[in-house]
């Protein structure tokens, strides 16, 4: 089975219904998940933000976070080293992107000779994506 690599922007809508989600519904039939350490932060951060603008209750937040924790144990979880932190520096001075950004593709780029799947929804960080050679979903 091949690969995805799934951002923030892409992942989170598998666990809040939104524009898109279907598409991610099928990827995640039809790829392995991967993702990074970083992404179980900022998810979670997502959901927070959801609930502070009311468009989930923090019962909600804790029912998603709950299935995403559980899922996590079927995703390949990409760890932070000094490969990653390298690779983000350069991104950010090559493609100018925000330092979130150059980690989500610092990390996807350690996943390179599996010729992964990089799906996000940020147009800037898909250019970038390309730019370095992976598949990216087009939407």
């Amino acid at each position: 089975m091949e690969i995805a690599y799934l951002d923030t922007s892409a992942l989170v809508k598998r666990y809040h219904k939104e524009e898109y989600s279907d598409i991610i519904d099928e990827i995640f039939e039809k790829y392995v998940i991967s993702i990074s350490e970083l992404t179980i932060v900022e998810l979670t951060s997502a959901l927070r933000k959801k609930v502070d603008e009311k468009e989930i209750r923090q019962k909600e937040m804790f029912r998603v976070l709950t299935k995403f924790y559980e899922d996590l144990t079927d995703f390949i979880v990409l760890k932070f080293d000094s490969e990653v932190i390298s690779n983000a520096v350069d991104l950010v001075i090559r493609y100018r992107l925000k330092t979130l950004d150059s980690l989500q593709l610092a990390f996807a780029i350690k996943l390179k000779d599996y010729d992964p799947l990089f799906v996000s929804f940020d147009r800037k960080l898909i250019n970038s994506a390309k730019s370095e050679g992976f598949k990216v979903l087009e939407i």
